[in-house]
């Protein structure tokens, strides 16, 4: 019995010590929806980037040696249109930071029209935790600047049990001097506030313009990526 339990824990021990080198696991979709120009979308890519390179991000992601977060970046628009543009890598290293960093802005936005398919964007970050590292959370950064209009919609994934031990926080770029000519319904805010945002802690951002999204996406990632926001867990 003593040595089965000898034999067990030395099974068990590579598979602690792998998930003990990530605390948390984040996925980044960006917003390629028809309402995103070239502009906007580089924006985003750029500024995510920035953020990454940041001091404090950097202090975030490792809070101490050998500790790291793991992340991947997709854009998205419609129901069948999501495109990784930097794949799932566990960053404990400046080194792998920067690499992560470069591959977001290696290329070009793609160019795909298409409407706002927030919950196909939604579920496709869900699954894409398969391919993930082992880390104690999971989490899932949603930018946009509109609500979803095609597809399934949000609430059906999750009221589906896919975000099971998952949070979703949102980044919200809101135009205040279209408010007046824009009807309640298409005011991103209030949804994602809704049917975006889900877990404990999970909270929405919100800007005004794509050019404030570096220091948003900064300060996003300080905030969920924070010893206190995973104790609020």
């Amino acid at each position: 019995m003593i040595r089965a339990l000898v034999v067990l824990s030395l099974l068990l021990a590579p598979l602690t010590a792998r998930a003990a080198e990530c605390h948390a696991a984040l996925v980044l979709a960006l917003d390629l929806s028809d309402s995103v120009d070239a502009h906007e979308a580089d924006l985003q890519r750029k500024g995510l980037a920035a953020a990454l390179r940041d001091d404090a991000v950097r202090a975030a992601i490792m809070p101490r040696p050998g500790l790291g977060a793991a992340l991947m970046a997709f854009e998205w628009n419609n129901p069948s249109f999501q495109r990784v543009i930097a794949g799932w890598r566990l960053l404990s290293s400046p080194t792998a930071i920067d690499a992560f960093a470069d591959r977001l802005t290696a290329g070009q936005p793609a160019r795909v029209h298409g409407q706002t398919g927030i919950g196909a964007a939604m579920r496709y970050a869900v699954r894409s935790f398969a391919n993930a590292p082992p880390c104690t959370r999971k989490l899932i950064d949603i930018s946009g600047d509109g609500p979803g209009n095609t597809g399934i919609p949000p609430t059906s994934v999750r009221k589906s049990g896919e975000l099971a031990n998952i949070t979703i926080n949102g980044l919200v770029i809101r135009n205040p001097a279209l408010d007046s000519a824009q009807p309640p319904t298409r005011d991103p805010l209030p949804y994602y506030q809704k049917n975006v945002k889900f877990g404990p802690g999970a909270f929405v951002i919100v800007i005004d313009s794509y050019d404030d999204y570096a220091d948003a996406i900064r300060r996003k990632l300080l905030r969920e990526l924070s010893p206190n926001f995973a104790a609020a867990r």
